[in-house]
């Protein structure tokens, strides 16, 4: 039998080229050997979100990137987390197999208040039993995740072990997808390129909006004049060059930066390219998406029916086990 893997996006605004490279890309892999569930988060987005009017056409934009990225109908499942009720009701039920103190305690729970103190809301508490809803309703197996939400992995895991320790053999054990990991660096010079901190490339940006980001983008600061050596491994630049560019571009930019023939400005010209590049059969197949929506609400359509079925089953055999079956 098939793995079954399940991974969500939160639709709190438009996807970015960590977005592909960290994530999408990987699903795209993973729809050829895996039984896939893909889903747009948007009840997941609602704890955070300032401006609830951008929601649905931020989840409509999501999946046409998905669409766009390579993902097919035909092999993985697509769906909105919203049009399926039956996994807010399992989440209920999931609920009364974990203990209420440790929530609170969770780092991501914490990070979030310190950071938006204002969005300490009760389905910020709740996050991770949606979360571990997500997937034992589908009885996922892999969960490709980031860092960041590893341990919400563990409070599924938790919560599937204690339903089984009760009722028997019900779900199995999810585990995070094991890849190499890819952060893909802002370019403001911070580590990881980010949705809210404007220091990103979108998906969609034209060229000419890519050479502008990639201008004014942060480079190695100890390097003052074009004739002075660099370090490339210090660059932010060149850590997206490692993932964007051919090895020969690579190998000349780190060749060049260390015996100064080759300048930032030259160096993100290349970089500009080689994204491009990257992104134009991108570009090219979403337009086909954008401009006949109906494409996208079809695969919807059949998603929708798909997931439901499948935690449909899932939540019938909870509710028999828990005593909740109708007479």
């Amino acid at each position: 039998m098939k793995q079954i893997v399940l991974s969500g996006i939160r639709p709190t605004g438009k996807l970015h080229l960590g977005n592909y490279l960290g994530a999408i890309r990987d699903f795209v892999k993973l729809q050829e050997e895996c039984k896939c569930f893909f889903f747009v988060a948007d009840w997941h987005s609602l704890t955070t979100l300032d401006d609830f009017s951008e929601l649905r056409k931020n989840s409509f934009e999501i999946v046409m990137d998905f669409l766009a990225a390579g993902l097919s109908p035909g092999k993985c499942t697509i769906f909105l987390q919203s049009d399926i009720p039956e996994i807010a009701e399992l989440a209920l039920l999931l609920s009364m197999f974990q203990p209420a103190n440790e929530l609170s305690t969770l780092p991501t729970y914490q990070d979030v208040i310190a950071k938006k103190p204002n969005k300490n809301n009760a389905g910020l508490l709740y996050y991770p039993i949606l979360m571990a809803a997500d997937i034992l309703a589908h009885k996922a197996h892999l969960i490709p995740v980031g860092r960041d939400q590893e341990i919400h992995i563990r409070v599924a895991r938790d919560i599937a072990r204690r339903f089984n320790n009760r009722f028997g053999d019900t779900f199995p054990i999810p585990q995070t997808f094991e890849k190499e990991s890819i952060k893909v660096p802002g370019l403001d010079g911070t580590e990881k390129m980010g949705k809210s901190e404007d220091n990103d490339i979108l998906l969609t940006d034209s060229p000419d909006i890519i050479r502008q980001k990639i201008a004014i983008a942060v480079t190695d600061t100890s390097r003052k004049h074009l004739c002075d050596p660099g370090n490339p491994f210090i660059c932010n630049l060149f850590a997206m060059h490692e993932l964007v560019s051919s090895e020969n571009t690579v190998e000349e930019i780190k060749i060049g930066c260390k015996t100064a023939k080759i300048g930032c400005l030259e160096c993100k010209k290349m970089l500009s390219s080689s994204i491009i590049d990257l992104l134009m059969p991108f570009q090219e197949k979403r337009k086909k998406f954008a401009t006949n929506p109906n494409l996208v609400k079809e695969v919807l359509h059949y998603g929708r029916l798909k997931a439901k079925k499948n935690a449909k089953k899932t939540l019938n055999e909870v509710r028999e086990k828990m005593g909740l079956s109708s007479f």
